[in-house]
């Protein structure tokens, strides 16, 4: 099982068969990583670049070369998207993780470090690039056995390390969207922010069967449901954690409506991990849950008759 952790140092320094480069379509070197990565591991590198890419790498794909003087047994290039430059696909920077842990699987690698691809100079919004990277690691098989995301910057490393924890929340809620999917569109989410402000709180149940219940907190960090949840976990096994935590649960209670509705509020939590609040103090949920607690970003309220 792959392991998902945040580092904070620099990316030259890890002693992982791969470290991941976040290069230009030139792959001639450049600024940033893709510069201290030529730097720290010496001209080798340009010239396996030069032999290897003799027209460059097109965005989104990836490949390798020595790593030279580094630490590292390889250098993984790939080329993120601009997104100062117009380049707003997020399926082109969930390539560059994808095709990278392919190409590290082709070298027989079994640690991989990767910086936070296109957030610097190409000015993807952090938020965004940080949950491309977690959720795209998280569905990519690999045979990695840890992947690192690695960040200089102090701040970025914080937000990488709050963003993993906070990613068990997410995939609770993927969980409950896969056991809809199932058929069990009576399994209900009733999510919301702790007096204190600090956690992220859920409530599951089961319309036909209200008392019993599940209880989460984002203090709780990756416990849930009698198991452990975090960014690696596949909503597939959320699920199966969830109907062991709610056993009277039957796939038999049908509310499509319900359903569609779920799987729309949990696509507008996915690509930045806004997390719906449905009650807070001094929160009126009148005029629908909110997508991220403070951002006034509002989806409608369940379809009546259906229940929280």
């Amino acid at each position: 099982m792959t392991t998902l952790v945040a580092v904070h140092g620099d990316i030259t320094a890890q002693a992982t068969d791969v470290i991941v480069n976040a290069a230009n379509n030139a792959m001639r070197g450049g600024g940033g990583v893709d510069g201290a990565i030529h730097r720290a591991g010496g001209p080798a590198i340009l010239r396996d670049c030069i032999a290897r890419f003799p027209h460059g790498l097109a965005t989104g794909d990836a490949g390798w070369t020595t790593a030279g003087a580094l630490p590292a047994k390889w250098v993984v290039h790939t080329v993120g998207p601009n997104y100062g430059a117009g380049q707003r696909d997020r399926r082109l920077l969930e390539s560059c993780y994808r095709r990278s842990l392919e190409v590290a699987d082709e070298l027989g690698a079994r640690s991989v470090a990767f910086p936070l691809i296109s957030a610097g100079v190409y000015a993807w919004p952090r938020r965004e690039a940080i949950a491309t990277a977690i959720d795209t690691i998280a569905l990519t098989p690999t045979s990695a056995e840890e992947v690192r995301l690695v960040a200089f910057d102090e701040g970025a490393h914080r937000e990488i390390s709050s963003a993993l924890v906070m990613t068990t929340s997410v995939r609770i809620l993927q969980g409950v969207r896969e056991l809809h999917r199932r058929g069990y569109h009576g399994i209900r989410v009733r999510p919301g922010i702790a007096p204190s402000g600090m956690y992220w709180r859920a409530v599951l149940s089961d319309v036909d069967h209200p008392d019993t219940t599940i209880q989460y907190t984002s203090g709780a960090e990756t416990e849930f449901a009698g198991g452990v949840v975090d960014a690696m976990t596949p909503p597939a096994a959320v699920a199966d954690l969830i109907l062991r935590a709610l056993p009277s649960a039957e796939a038999a209670s049908g509310d499509p409506a319900y359903a569609d509705w779920f799987a729309g509020l949990v696509a507008l939590v996915e690509p930045e991990h806004a997390l719906p609040v449905s009650f807070a103090e001094y929160f009126d949920d009148s005029d629908g849950w909110e997508i991220g607690w403070g951002s006034g970003v509002r989806y409608p309220a369940p379809p009546g008759g259906s229940g929280h």
